[in-house]
């Protein structure tokens, strides 16, 4: 799949480039971004680039790296016409395969259009109770929030708060803490281990119970105390509601490949298709 998605980028640029080099100079100068020799780059055609390269409000340094590119390129390409290396065998099998590739992608993507695949939620608890194995938590997972402070009284100050419940914790991390997850009430997520790179951080996050508040942790970059609002412990699933959206890619993604294999049979059926099994294998040299 990888070699099929880099044949047709390839094939893409090749075109643009083609389609550039072929044009005369446009009557109107002021719709030309840049020329190389006799070939020309115009803005149309550089909307056109950025726009099959995603990149649907570039800045105007983005639209000047573009046509740089273009420029290097259509350089290399003029090149290689020069030494007539667009009649070399090889490249004309490859620019050959390339071709057949992309077409055949587009016709799947005009297919994957055409079809409106539906996944219903039966099928989505379907999916999870047939594989739930998959979705089991491998390590435990913590729901961390954290209120940062500039010094170590500060904190205390704070922690003694939290002990009193004069504040919750959400309160105090949008009032009080200098961490940009104070927005959010000081909420970080779900978080591994591997996700905190200060071991002893770990250790002592990790050593929480859901709802537990850590003392004041000192650093360099401030006084941190963590909260675990909750565990996800080793071997547990998920709710599905958590994991609903990644069921239904898995689903579309089967959904789509048996279209593409029954599109594919049907294209087969109708064909006269040919498969020479002596001739699958050369034959060694000096063999029979």
């Amino acid at each position: 799949m990888k070699s099929a998605v880099c044949c047709t980028v390839m094939l893409n640029v090749a075109l643009v480039l083609t389609q550039c080099q072929c044009s005369s100079i446009p009557e109107d100068p002021d719709s030309v971004v840049a020329r190389v020799n006799q070939s020309t780059l115009t803005v149309d055609e550089l909307d056109a680039e950025l726009d099959a390269a995603a990149l649907f409000a570039p800045t105007p340094q983005m639209r000047r790296d573009r046509v740089s590119d273009w420029i290097r390129t259509e350089l290399l390409y003029q090149e290689a016409q020069r030494q007539n290396l667009d009649s070399d065998d090889k490249t004309v099998r490859d620019l050959d395969r390339m071709r057949r590739e992309h077409l055949a992608n587009v016709v799947l993507e005009h297919m994957a259009a055409d079809s409106a695949i539906v996944v219903s939620d039966e099928e989505v608890e379907a999916y999870f109770e047939g594989n739930r194995q998959e979705f089991v938590y491998l390590e435990p997972e913590l729901r961390v929030s954290v209120i940062v402070l500039p010094d170590e009284t500060t904190a205390r100050q704070v922690r003694n708060q939290l002990a009193r419940r004069s504040a919750t914790f959400e309160e105090l991390a949008r009032t009080r803490s200098i961490h940009a997850s104070s927005v959010d009430g000081g909420d970080l997520g779900f978080l591994k281990r591997t996700d905190i790179s200060d071991v002893s951080v770990q250790e002592i996050v990790f050593s929480l119970s859901a709802g537990q508040v850590s003392r004041p942790v000192l650093s360099e970059n401030g006084s941190f105390i963590f909260r675990v609002a909750e565990r996800r412990e080793a071997g547990t699933l998920p709710p599905l509601d958590e994991v609903r959206g990644e069921i239904v890619n898995r689903v579309l993604r089967d959904k789509r490949r048996e279209l593409v294999r029954r599109y594919v049979d049907t294209l087969r059926q109708a064909a006269d298709v040919e498969i020479h099994d002596g001739n699958l294998m050369r034959p060694e040299p000096g063999g029979p």
